[in-house]
């Protein structure tokens, strides 16, 4: 009876167990230990792309990335190629396996940056918009696409407006939203890198004023 109770309880726990989850730790792929993850981008269950960021206290600039298609259990880590070393992450986003932008902002000058798209998985990179967006003055914070063509594109006041882009091609252009149809900033406002939401057409970012600026239209 006692023997039969004890099977019952494992039972019991092995169901409970399987019920709550677990986490499992991966390793990212990154080969130097002391990196930290910037922000991670899942596609699906099994595509997920991630950005790095110097864990060492040190505040070296980083352009490493890193990406599954197996849900983790394997990680391929390389960097975006073309990005100069002054430059470091905002983020990271991407649509499936093969297309993901990586966006940058000047670390060293404090200003300027730009946006880097791959259609072959990382292995070879672009600079987008060159000379169109995102100028010397400018500080990009957040770049994010819907799919392979539509997607938008945030940075800082430039000089007077959040400087916003929009695309329909999968940044091969770019067009600039309107400052009228883009709240003014407040005095010293700004966005910071990497924080956004997005659900369905919808786009909320924040700022570092405590105000959240929303888009009902793919950030048009």
């Amino acid at each position: 009876m006692k023997k039969r109770l004890l099977i019952g309880l494992l039972f019991l726990s092995a169901i409970a167990a399987k019920a709550q989850g677990v986490w499992v730790s991966q390793a990212t792929g990154f080969a130097d230990v002391s990196s930290g993850v910037r922000n991670v981008c899942a596609v699906d269950s099994n595509v997920v792309w991630i950005a790095s960021y110097d864990g060492s206290g040190g505040g070296a600039n980083r352009q490493d990335f890193s990406r599954t298609t197996d849900g983790g259990a394997t990680w391929t880590a390389a960097a975006v190629s073309g990005v100069p070393a002054s430059h470091d992450w905002s983020m990271i986003n991407a649509v499936d396996a093969n297309n993901a932008w990586a966006m940058f902002y000047n670390a060293n000058a404090g200003t300027g940056g730009g946006i880097w798209h791959t259609s072959d998985g990382g292995a070879t990179w672009a600079q987008q918009g060159v000379g169109t967006i995102f100028d010397a003055s400018s500080f990009p914070n957040v770049v994010h696409f819907w799919d392979a063509n539509v997607g938008f594109a945030m940075g800082d006041p430039n000089p007077t407006e959040f400087e916003i882009y929009t695309t329909t091609d999968g940044g091969a252009t770019w067009t600039v939203v309107p400052g009228a149809n883009i709240p003014a900033p407040l005095s010293g406002e700004y966005g910071i890198v990497g924080h956004y939401c997005v659900i369905g057409d919808d786009v909320w970012f924040d700022t570092n004023k405590g105000r959240v600026y929303h888009s009902t239209d793919k950030g048009l």
